[in-house]
């Protein structure tokens, strides 16, 4: 167990004059989630552009995974800390390859000097701590290419510090750094992975549901709720709308060709979805389409609901396979909720041959002609809205939207 963490930025350094800003929302981050995990009493400071959280008590295993989730994080390095003399932690180091529990084991000495007046260079150390190492471990052996271990010396300002575990982050940027999407929430594989890879980037999100009651039941929540808690953990503390859609799918299915069924759904919904950003501001609209997976993905399907759009919408997954994105989502964690049966309405008002090549006058008269603005309004105005903390809590937010 370990009282220090000592974080590792991914692409900040490219940020130049704005890093600070950077530094500042992810210390928020990483802050608030350890706030909800850990109990102990936690100091912060950041030495060349390490970020490195210290507790009066070890940090469990389960604020070390949550840590993990915060975008802007290449590695955590679970660490301790020495006085800045190599006599002082040489027994650190052994200590620390002890608990590896093996005696003929394979390793590299890896030594980051950011303090360039310390006054042995990173190669002297790494020679005189591997000689230590082989002393108190005669049948090990150095291995600079594949080793099994790779502990790490950094010398910081003012201290020394051992580690011998480090574990990879989801990298990217620090969330809400690049902007504020409502995302578009199915329950199916796809618009998971595309929420985890924009909040990769950066991107803030407010996750949308269009809830199809009464064709469907309230059963298809609960896969809603799960996946809203999953995808919650990768953001700084974001909400849940359920937005009321069934009356209108059965409005629009009634009125228009059957085969412009699901993409006129998908319309509307774009539509909703862009009142809720007029409401919250947001920038953009977040999906899981990927090219032609589903006839409604299609490039013509794709371009014609691009015009319902106020703003842009961003499709991450678009050049991915499916098995690609099966990959992803078992990755995150969403795969085996994703794929529970649950009532869809789309399916249930799906054309038997759905259009794959919409015509733009059919389109723009049924839009001139459909005119339900104020029901889409009332929607949005009618949703159930649920806080989603980092630690993946749902909350129902009574009168609020």
């Amino acid at each position: 167990m370990y009282n220090i963490i000592l974080v590792n930025l991914h692409e900040l350094w490219l940020k130049g004059k704005n890093r600070p800003i950077y530094i500042k929302v992810l210390r928020k981050h990483i802050s608030k989630v350890i706030k909800l995990y850990h109990q102990g009493e936690v100091s912060f400071f950041n030495d060349f552009q390490r970020l490195i959280f210290s507790s009066t008590i070890p940090f469990d295993g389960d604020t070390i995974s949550a840590i993990r989730k915060i975008p802007g994080i290449h590695s955590i390095m679970l660490a301790r800390e020495g006085k800045k003399e190599i006599e002082d932690i040489i027994p650190i180091l052994i200590e620390e390859m002890t608990k590896f529990g093996l005696e003929d084991f394979s390793f590299k000495v890896l030594t980051t000097r950011s303090d360039k007046n310390f006054p042995i260079t990173s190669p002297e150390i790494n020679k005189l701590l591997g000689h230590e190492i082989l002393l108190k471990f005669p049948k090990a052996h150095v291995d600079l290419r594949k080793p099994q271990f790779t502990p790490e010396i950094l010398i910081l300002s003012k201290s020394i510090f051992i580690s011998a575990k480090r574990l990879l982050g989801v990298g990217g940027l620090p969330v809400g750094m690049s902007g504020h999407l409502i995302t578009l929430l199915s329950g199916g594989i796809d618009s998971p992975v595309a929420s985890f890879m924009m909040s990769k980037r950066g991107c803030a999100q407010t996750f949308a549901f269009f809830h199809a009651y009464p064709f469907v039941g309230e059963e298809v929540l609960e896969k809603i709720f799960s996946l809203a808690k999953i995808l919650g953990q990768f953001q700084a503390g974001c909400r849940l709308y359920i937005i009321p859609f069934g009356e209108i799918q059965n409005h629009i299915s009634k009125n228009c060709r059957e085969e412009y069924r699901t993409v006129l759904f998908r319309k509307f919904m774009i539509e909703a979805a862009n009142f809720l950003a007029d409401q919250i501001k947001a920038d953009a609209i977040l999906t899981g389409d990927s090219i032609s997976q589903v006839s409604s993905q299609t490039i013509g399907n794709l371009s014609i609901l691009d015009k319902s759009s106020f703003r842009p919408i961003f499709r991450p997954l678009i050049g991915l396979n499916k098995n690609e994105i099966v990959e992803k989502a078992q990755e995150i964690g969403t795969f085996e909720t994703s794929i529970l049966p649950h009532d869809d309405a789309c399916s249930l008002f799906a054309p038997l041959r759905p259009v794959i090549n919409p015509s733009l006058k059919y389109w723009e008269k049924f839009s001139e002609e459909f005119q339900i603005k104020e029901d889409l309004l009332n929607c949005v105005k009618n949703a159930k809205v649920y806080e989603i903390s980092p630690k993946g809590d749902l909350t129902p937010l009574e009168g609020k939207n």
